[in-house]
């Protein structure tokens, strides 16, 4: 192990001020926002669905109504096969309403064996939807 003793007050200030310089710089590297990324695909007959539309629409149970501030438990389930080479993702829960768009982002593999949550969120009152893409 070598230690270098040139390395000295002056040196680590100044390669501080380059580093925070370069910081913001990077802030402005425009990358893709994975909540917003996603597109959401409704089904265009809700009576007729299609086999995979079925598979890909998350059934949502949630209180219809809930006080201004208080948690509602959420469950998100989908008949879809976790299987290697076709499963979900990601389920994301959203609530444009809110000051806190992002309620939740739950990963899954294929080891899962289903796609299920069920979670706690907190909700501003009022009206709102809550979205949840899978």
């Amino acid at each position: 192990m070598v230690i270098k003793e040139d390395f000295s007050r002056r040196k680590f200030i100044r390669y501080s001020v380059i580093g925070g310089a370069v910081v913001p710089l990077l802030s402005g590297v425009p990358y893709e926002n994975e909540v917003y990324g996603g597109v959401f695909n409704a089904p265009k007959d809700l009576e007729n669905l299609t086999e995979m539309e079925r598979i890909h629409l998350p059934k949502v149970t949630l209180p219809p109504v809930v006080e201004d501030g208080t948690q509602a438990s959420i469950v998100v389930s989908l008949d879809h096969p976790m299987e290697e080479d076709h499963y979900i993702k990601s389920i994301q829960i959203l609530n444009f309403a809110d000051p806190v768009v992002i309620k939740g982002k739950f990963y899954m593999t294929p080891i899962n064996g289903e796609a299920f949550i069920s979670t706690q969120i907190r909700l501003a009152g009022g009206e709102g939807t809550v979205w949840v893409v899978a």
